[in-house]
């Protein structure tokens, strides 16, 4: 076979030893597979809503989506459990008349003994020292101030004469996966509220009123045709979850279809109880997203999950394509208590019924324990486990 050159003309008849060099094939191979984290940015950051950006750092991802915000959130889960792979930031607005999700912190009584509350919000320790000689105004203002002390979170706090009303920094339906709660660790890990304190939290220990899924349409749009093959995409409502499965399925437009050929992946995760999930995955039956079924009880809010679940899926399968995702480690995820758990049956339901699963490992951190999409059934509604 004649080699062929982009330079040396082939006419060329003046003997001597003629060599062309083609830097295309030098250096190390490398796989560059991108992921993009989807979430709803706050009024401080800097990035344009609906474009698609890079981000390199979380100091960028405060600075573009606002500290606090549901996509800076996000992008801590993700580098907690990615260094090394590219990730970009898709930021989206607020859904017009959307409600922010609140909740009360009361205090009762005062502490006859000095101590630290160990208040978790969105899964994050938020400890408060008390003494026997602070009054219930007080300890609200010591809480209010601690919370808000934290700029990272996803809450604000005001108190009012005994009682810290948390407000979420943004406005979605997600914003009711932020939970509060106390002594994560309890008496084992030397968390235990004071003697004699009296503290309430919300009834359901999460926040409530959270309203409004955002519109994907302008933001899909905008990705064009750049290549994005991990997704992570915290709303699980039909419409969102529909907009995605189009826009990375398999007809002629989408990035599986014969047209674009672009492929990729989207993760989710979803929290509720086993009934409420076995439902749920019922209703779905996508060959290109995967959802995270979680319990209640996990402190961690479900677009951490997806944000974490998506990170080290990316990183993996970028390593070896072939390789299973079962026993990778969530960091920074919190599992729920050891009562509140899963058991096995619940377990192999929910996988039954579409939805990716996880377990708890030795460390007590939540481990990928099968991934797969919501896809299970044929064109002709037969079981399908392709």
């Amino acid at each position: 076979m004649p080699i062929s050159f982009a330079n040396i003309p082939a006419n060329i008849k003046v003997p001597l030893y003629w060599v062309e060099v083609d830097p295309s094939m030098a250096g190390l191979p490398t796989i560059n597979l991108r992921a993009l984290l989807v979430g709803m940015k706050v009024a401080a950051g800097n990035a344009t809503e609906d474009i698609a950006i890079p981000i390199g750092s979380q100091a960028q991802a405060d600075q573009a989506f606002g500290e606090g915000s549901e996509l800076a959130r996000m992008f801590k889960a993700f580098f907690a459990n990615n260094f090394a792979n590219e990730v970009w930031g898709l930021p989206v607005a607020e859904p017009v008349g959307a409600a922010a999700a609140t909740g009360d912190v009361t205090i009762t009584t005062v502490p006859t003994a000095a101590g630290t509350i160990h208040l978790y919000i969105a899964g994050e320790h938020v400890p408060v020292q008390v003494s026997t000689t602070d009054t219930i105004p007080e300890i609200a203002d010591a809480i209010a101030a601690a919370i808000n002390a934290d700029v990272a979170l996803p809450v604000t706090a005001a108190s009012v004469t005994g009682a810290v009303t948390i407000t979420s920094v943004f406005k979605s339906v997600n914003a009711n996966d932020i939970s509060v709660s106390l002594n994560y660790y309890g008496s084992r890990g030397g968390e235990q509220t004071p003697i004699g304190l009296g503290i309430d939290l919300p009834s359901t220990a999460f926040l409530t009123g959270g309203t409004g899924a955002p519109d994907f349409d302008n933001a899909i749009i905008n990705l064009g045709e750049e290549p994005f093959e991990y997704v992570a995409m915290p709303y699980t409502d039909s419409n969102s979850l529909f907009a995605w499965d189009q826009e990375y399925g398999f007809t002629d437009q989408g990035r599986w279809g014969w047209q674009r050929e672009l492929f990729g992946h989207v993760f989710s995760a979803k929290r509720g109880t086993y009934a409420d999930l076995v439902l749920f995955g019922d209703q779905y039956n996508s060959g290109v997203e995967s959802v995270m079924a979680l319990e209640v009880a996990s402190p961690s809010p479900s677009f951490e999950w997806a944000a974490a679940y998506a990170a080290k899926a990316q990183r993996a399968l970028i390593n070896d394509p072939a390789r299973p995702l079962q026993a990778l480690t969530l960091n920074q995820i919190k599992a729920a208590p050891i009562h509140e758990r899963f058991d096995f049956v619940e377990l192999n339901s929910l996988a039954s019924n579409g939805l990716a699963i996880a377990k708890i490992g030795a460390d007590n951190q939540p481990m990928i324990a099968r991934e797969q999409t919501t896809y299970q059934t044929n064109l002709y509604g037969q079981p399908d486990d392709a």
